[in-house]
């Protein structure tokens, strides 16, 4: 006896999401200055592209190479979530907004602000993050987040 179709997939939409995610974090790299020969998961030796077994040397951090913004988000934080969790946040909500994701991470810090001011306790760089790509509707035209970040705040009761 043959089985009915399934009128629905269990976890398409989640699969999906990733989907549209990685490739969101993908345009978000190649912004960010990441090529596409460039590697994620880090520098390349010398052995991978010259075929010697002399690792490349990776450089020191200085004034000149200041972190990006998505770093700044996880560094802001301290609570050592990698940075990797900040830009799959970012790459859900930024093609929503019309700010750019530096200027998206001074809505995200600018949002933390008024709400500890506010007296909301308990708020993260990261979790203030998630709740405006919850409160950016998806689908639209791009929108002011900015100005939604202040709804938002203003949405949110002292705790």
């Amino acid at each position: 006896m043959p089985y009915p179709a399934r009128t629905s997939v269990p976890g398409k939409r989640g699969k999906v999401t990733v989907a549209v995610g990685a490739l969101l974090a993908g345009a978000l790299l190649t912004a960010c200055g990441a090529g596409a020969d460039d590697e994620v998961a880090g520098p390349k030796s010398s052995a991978s592209r010259t075929g010697s077994a002399v690792p490349a040397e990776s450089p020191e951090p200085t004034a000149s190479t200041a972190p990006g913004p998505v770093q700044k988000l996880a560094d802001a934080d301290g609570d050592g979530r990698p940075a990797e969790h900040y830009e799959q946040v970012l790459a859900a909500l930024a093609p929503r907004c019309e700010e750019d994701v530096p200027e998206l991470v001074n809505v995200v810090d600018a949002t933390l602000k008024s709400l500890k001011k506010k007296g909301v306790d308990g708020e993260t760089e990261f979790s203030v993050l998630q709740h405006l790509e919850h409160w950016v509707p998806a689908g639209r035209p791009a929108t002011a987040c900015a100005a939604l970040a202040e709804e938002y705040v203003g949405s949110r009761d002292a705790t």
